[in-house]
């Protein structure tokens, strides 16, 4: 069978590799599929494969959802151990050291209601002055977007803890646009009852490399590398490919 079965692959491992190592604090972000909060229960296709990786190296490992900007706070002061999913920047280089290895590479696209003439190159390169915008604190949307949104020119921009909220401050038109991982643009328009009403428009802000990140405070360089060996040769021999396609096929199946 060409795809590995994700459950087979974790109850296989479980039964031979105890994990003994002192855990390892992971903070992270809802940012739906990737990261998901199901009550008092953490999912995603990106916490499966963190917690894969990390069972592979037989290190334990704690993961909590916080507001990005908290988050970031966190593993800047020393207070957590790393963070994923994280795009890299100049200024989260002083305080993270990021994998070599990319864990996704991330759509970053607009949200606009159906029937909007919005065009991305035009909202990038053009004049936004009439524009209102719905971002999530401290998260980046690459280089371009960043750059746009820190030219402050802008009608108004919403700064929320969630991208939920963005979403709906779209479909009420308090925000005209709203800019976010494509994946997790998509998961949360059904899941909200929103895809009739919001398109995401195309094609993408830019293609965006996102990385798992551990504090400089806490001088993980070997874990690092390790992780960094384990996500290679997950890409090399096909678990990681499998990995991703068994968690959207179960997706599909509820």
């Amino acid at each position: 069978m060409k795809w590995l079965r994700l459950g087979t692959i974790i109850l296989a491992l479980a039964a031979v590799k105890p994990c003994l190592a002192r855990p390892v604090d992971l903070v992270t972000l809802e940012y739906p599929p990737y990261i998901e909060m199901q009550g008092q229960q953490i999912s995603g296709v990106a916490v499966e494969l963190v917690r894969y990786v990390f069972h592979q190296l037989e290190t334990p490992v704690n993961i909590t959802v916080l507001p990005w900007a908290r988050a970031l706070t966190l593993v800047k002061r020393g207070r957590a151990d790393g963070i994923f999913t994280a795009f890299k920047n100049p200024e989260r280089e002083k305080f993270a050291d990021f994998s070599q290895n990319v864990l996704f590479v991330q759509n970053i696209s607009l949200m606009a209601l159906k029937g909007s003439s919005y065009k991305t190159e035009e909202i990038l390169a053009g004049d936004v002055s009439n524009i209102a915008l719905c971002v999530v604190n401290g998260v980046s949307y690459g280089k371009r977007m960043d750059a746009k949104i820190k030219e402050g020119r802008f009608r108004l921009i919403f700064q929320k803890n969630s991208t939920v909220e963005c979403a709906h401050l779209v479909r009420t038109k308090r925000a005209d646009i709203w800019v976010n991982n494509e994946f997790g643009a998509r998961s949360i328009l059904v899941r909200e009852g929103l895809d009739s009403d919001i398109d995401i428009l195309s094609p993408p802000v830019e293609a965006t490399p996102s990385y798992i990140a551990f504090s400089k405070e806490r001088s993980h360089a070997e874990l690092l590398e390790r992780f960094d060996q384990v996500l290679f040769d997950m890409k090399q021999d096909g678990r990681y490919e499998a990995l991703i396609y068994d968690y959207f096929e179960n997706m599909r199946v509820k």
